[in-house]
């Protein structure tokens, strides 16, 4: 399970939750199979083919093997890339972790700290951020 850091955009003060850790793996020739490590990864693209899960010397002669494509299956195999988080209002903004405070708001329109805050829209805000060096 991948856990998550959370981020403040320092223009809006919108808080965001940045998942960290291993993504998993996947096969670039099909990227329907994803697995959370390469031997998982190599142990569900070879059962399809062969009707059933390798053994360790199977699942390591179908790494060296060629796919259809001509490439070797070990090289076909990838991790998954996550996409960098950006605040959608401040796309150029970098978010910064070093902020302090946390509010949700519901109904802007009727809160103090929106007001403060020159929030006009419902979600997880931080009350205070400061931008990142």
């Amino acid at each position: 399970m991948a856990q998550k850091n959370t981020k403040a955009c320092p223009e809006c003060h919108q808080v965001f939750e940045i998942p960290t850790g291993n993504p998993g793996w996947w096969l670039k020739s099909n990227n329907e199979i994803k697995a959370k490590n390469k031997k998982a990864l190599a142990i569900l693209a070879y059962a399809p083919a062969n009707g059933r899960d390798p053994d360790e010397k199977e699942r390591k002669a179908w790494e060296n093997e060629l796919n259809a494509d001509g490439v070797k299956n070990k090289d076909d195999i990838e991790k998954v890339k996550v996409k960098e988080t950006r605040c959608p209002n401040h796309p150029e903004s970098q978010l910064s972790d070093d902020w302090q405070g946390f509010t949700i708001l519901l109904n802007p329109k009727r809160s103090e700290v929106a007001r403060s805050l020159k929030i006009d829209t419902p979600g997880s805000y931080a009350l205070k951020v400061r931008h990142q060096q």
